[in-house]
């Protein structure tokens, strides 16, 4: 573009010299009437106004894009503040068949004994009736600390998710209460929601709902039968500036989750490592049920290009050690995922399924959260 403008300049000034000697010539008489500065010289004042009202126009042009490019980061920037949004984890706890947990996962003598397709039971509960109230009690005494250092005046939120049959509901509410009066010196909760799932989406709804309130996720998978195995989990866990401005202890965060087109890795994987920086970092992968395993190969390759910091050897599947996952799984999933974390130090990338949806979601060291 330059170069044209040049030689424009070059051959307006030729023309300003050969106007210049047709004048001194004479020999067109009609050049005579005109003055022979001006005459020569407007070849080169048309060049000058010609590129003064393109640099004019680019300039317009450039300032737009820069504009544009700017509001671009910006918009980037304020995403990718969203996208490290968290739901701080100030305490958690993770019950799993045959003794598995984050401490046996990461040894390194430990030999997966594969439960693939199996129903595994946990031990310590009882092996026809009142599996859920022992499951509760278990649940309620590892997490008392924690829910006595709460503010008293606090508002504490508590969802029960159970495969219990929704006309249990009532008993299992009564269990809660006995339970909770009996081990927690502290105010029964006002808000205890009885479910029988609860979707990953809810940690971004929590995250948009801004809530005051710290929440309570309590897991009980304990009727599956020959259909899954058992899990217990409980999360205490709230919005990470609510956190903040409690001086809660953060063990872990829980990230936005991603919903994941696993036909579209190519595409989705990279955005999601992209907008979740912290996604980059993770070293480890864990997933809820052994259907992940043929796309790992494939997201490791991506996660490559993309310089995140997975490696091959840093994969676990839960159903490969603790059976068929069950309704509830992805929360047993992330519940282990939490207990990794705090155990490695390092964040930690969970792959959860409910039914035909496929999640992405990161957990993150309580130093990094």
């Amino acid at each position: 573009m330059l170069g044209r403008w040049l030689l424009a300049a070059v051959m307006a000034v030729l023309v300003c010299v050969l106007l210049f000697l047709l004048h001194v010539s004479e020999r067109i008489p009609l050049l005579l009437t005109l003055n022979i500065w001006a005459l020569s010289g407007s070849p080169l004042l048309v060049w000058v106004l010609a590129f003064g009202a393109r640099a004019y126009t680019h300039g317009c042009a450039l300032s737009r894009f820069q504009f544009l490019e700017e509001e671009a980061q910006v918009a980037q920037q304020s995403w990718q503040r969203w996208a490290q949004r968290y739901l701080a984890v100030s305490a958690g706890c993770v019950v799993l068949p045959d003794q598995v947990s984050a401490s046996v996962l990461t040894s390194p003598g430990f030999d997966v004994l594969s439960r693939t397709g199996q129903a595994r039971r946990i031990a310590d509960l009882p092996t026809e009736t009142e599996r859920a109230r022992a499951g509760l009690q278990i649940l309620i005494a590892a997490l008392v600390p924690a829910l006595q250092a709460l503010p008293m005046e606090q508002a504490l939120r508590v969802t029960l998710l159970s495969d219990v049959h929704p006309n249990e509901y009532d008993a299992l509410r009564n269990a809660w209460q006995q339970t909770w009066t009996l081990k927690v010196d502290r105010p029964l909760p006002a808000t205890l929601n009885l479910a029988g799932e609860l979707s990953c989406r809810w940690v971004d709804e929590t995250l948009k709902a801004a809530s005051a309130s710290v929440e309570l996720i309590l897991v009980l998978q304990v009727h599956g039968k020959d259909s899954y195995s058992d899990g217990l989990a409980a999360l205490l866990l709230c919005p990470d500036s609510l956190a903040s401005v409690l001086g809660l202890p953060i063990a872990a965060g829980l990230l936005r989750p991603m919903p994941l087109s696993v036909d579209a890795l190519d595409s989705e994987l990279p955005l999601f490592l992209q907008t979740q920086p912290s996604a980059c970092r993770a070293t480890g992968l864990l997933a809820d049920t052994i259907c992940w395993k043929p796309l790992t190969g494939k997201m490791l390759a991506v996660a490559g290009t993309q310089g995140a910091a997975l490696s091959a050897e840093k994969q676990w599947f839960q159903e490969s050690f603790c059976g068929l996952s069950g309704p509830l799984g992805h929360w047993l999933v992330i519940a282990l995922g939490v207990e990794m974390v705090r155990h490695q130090r390092q964040p930690l990338l969970v792959l959860t399924r409910e039914q035909t949806q496929h999640w992405i979601s990161t957990v993150t060291t309580g130093e990094l959260a």
